[in-house]
């Protein structure tokens, strides 16, 4: 220690030299107290993302198109193993949760990723479906038959308001209670943003019947393990956190567009985005 402050980088290569080459024979001495392993990053990683390819199937009405950077994606659980997957967008999953409990035209709800929307337990088993991620990008778009999507697992993401008044350091996430969506939308909503009277939903007829008298499942956003978005929230069964909010300077989105953005794709694009770290 001769008390000079380090010069620092004085040419092109690297802050500090690293170790050099070792023989191809068997280390020496001093070799082994010399190691040949190196590393050209001068600095740690902060905020890192990690993001997972995930190929997915289409749907026969074309939602998958209106996958667009922010959505939130679920991932069908399937008993065999396939290298594309079912996957659904928050309002693609809240029309399914809800069509499952159809009265006319059943024949269009048969399948198992339906029958696993019907109650609470059932969703996250075998068959049942997962949160996965928000969408970062697209790597496929000009693909008809399947897409490559890049999804954020954890880090830095961009996600819609739906969550409405947020401020650095909140916890935002989705809860899965029973609603009455036919008093909120006045009808059945499909992901194209198209209502069908809600008659068709069993709940919303002549009355419903132990755990369909409240409702039918849906998911909601919270914030700090609060529901935002109603004024008398049932029993919440299911919470999913989402992330951190680090960054939300854009304005506030009335409840009104919130609450149709967890039903309509159309409205959900239409939000504006906040930062969140995913945990």
């Amino acid at each position: 220690m001769n008390g000079r402050p380090d010069v620092g980088v004085t040419s092109a290569r690297a802050y500090k030299s690293g170790p050099g080459q070792g023989s191809r024979s068997a280390p020496s001495f001093a070799e082994m107290r010399k190691p040949t392993l190196t590393a050209t990053k001068i600095s740690l990683d902060t905020n890192v993302t990690t993001s997972m390819p995930l190929m997915i199937r289409p749907w026969l009405d074309g939602y998958e198109k209106q996958f667009a950077q922010g959505s939130l994606l679920f991932v069908n659980a399937e008993m065999k193993a396939h290298r594309m997957s079912t996957v659904a967008d928050l309002p693609t999953m809240n029309f399914m949760l809800e069509a499952c409990q159809r009265q006319f035209n059943e024949k269009l709800v048969e399948s198992e990723m339906y029958k696993s929307c019907k109650t609470s337990n059932s969703i996250q088993k075998m068959n049942g479906w997962n949160f996965f991620g928000i969408l970062r990008n697209d790597m496929m778009a000009d693909s008809q038959l399947q897409k490559l999507l890049n999804v954020d697992v954890f880090g830095r993401a961009m996600i819609a308001n739906i969550f409405g008044q947020v401020s650095r350091g909140s916890h935002v996430g989705l809860a899965l209670v029973r609603v009455n969506t036919g008093r909120i939308y006045q009808g059945f909503m499909q992901p194209a943003g198209n209502v069908l009277p809600k008659e068709v939903i069993k709940t919303m007829g002549e009355g419903g019947t132990g755990e369909l008298a409240k409702g039918v499942l849906q998911f909601v956003p919270t914030v700090n393990g609060k529901i935002c978005c109603l004024v008398n929230p049932n029993e919440i069964e299911l919470h999913v956190p989402i992330g951190v909010v680090t960054h939300a300077v854009g304005r506030q989105p009335n409840q009104g567009q919130r609450l149709n953005a967890l039903r309509s794709q159309t409205h959900y694009l239409l939000l504006p985005r906040i930062e969140v770290l995913m945990i």
